[in-house]
């Protein structure tokens, strides 16, 4: 008759020996420090040389941008001093033509006053009896409005008063229709400007032009009392005088 019998069991005791983990420990730590110590040489042999190349030519780099702004600096400067000296050649050039401009005005009117009191002098033949020796219009702050100086002379042989009015009227268009004003549709305080004088005598007055009126040409009609009209047609770009008297 067979039975079953139940299975040994044996136990096995091993000793732990707590030096051998810590040696062993050690030992894995070792070489751990040991590969990246091998690591570093290597990674410092070979890259090393490289960094340093890298490195001088960084510094290289940065002295040649130092350089390059202090160059900049300087064309920056010697830029703006040349600009400057445009702007003052340019301005001083500017104020020599303002003054010769001036200048060429004054001989101008000098020899236009020479040339009137030379006929006041010399009388009769030239300039008989009265005449209109000048009219200038000269612009305001105001674009429509201008200041008018009419100068009438007669020579000095006649040794006489000479009175009489002077009509002023202006030929222009507006908007498509030919238009003539006279004094009194232009700001005066009449149709007509009295005179008496024994030489010369200079009328002045202001202008007002109506808006959309541009004018052509302004015609004076000196009436003296006792004697003939004299007439004088003036264009208006002709009279006109830019700046202050």
């Amino acid at each position: 008759m067979r039975s079953d019998a139940a299975p040994t069991r044996r136990l096995r005791f091993v000793e732990d020996d707590p030096r051998r983990l810590w040696r062993l420990r050690l030992i894995i730590a070792a070489l751990w420090l040991a590969s990246i110590a091998a690591t570093y040489l290597t990674l410092r042999a070979t890259i090393a040389p490289q960094y340093t190349k890298v490195a001088q030519e960084l510094a290289q780099a940065r002295r040649a941008l130092v350089a390059a702004d202090a160059e900049k600096l300087q064309l920056q400067r010697a830029l703006a001093q040349h600009e400057r000296g445009e702007q003052v050649a340019e301005r001083a050039n500017q104020e020599l033509q303002q003054a010769l401009a001036n200048r060429q005005e004054e001989i101008a009117s000098l020899r236009s006053d020479l040339g009137f009191y030379q006929r006041l002098m010399e009388g009769g033949a030239q300039q008989p009896g009265l005449s209109v020796h000048s009219l200038q219009l000269r612009r305001t702050d105001d674009a429509n409005t201008f200041q008018f100086a009419l100068t009438l002379s007669q020579n000095l042989k006649r040794n006489r008063q000479a009175s009489g009015t002077v009509e002023i009227s202006l030929s222009g268009v507006t908007g498509q229709n030919n238009t003539r004003l006279g004094l009194d549709e232009l700001g005066g305080a009449g149709k007509t400007l009295d005179f008496s004088f024994k030489y010369f005598q200079q009328l002045a007055g202001l202008i007002m032009l109506p808006e959309g009126f541009k004018p052509a040409s302004v015609r004076l009609r000196v009436l003296p009392e006792g004697g003939s009209a004299v007439e004088r047609e003036f264009m208006w770009k002709d009279i006109v005088i830019e700046g202050d008297p």
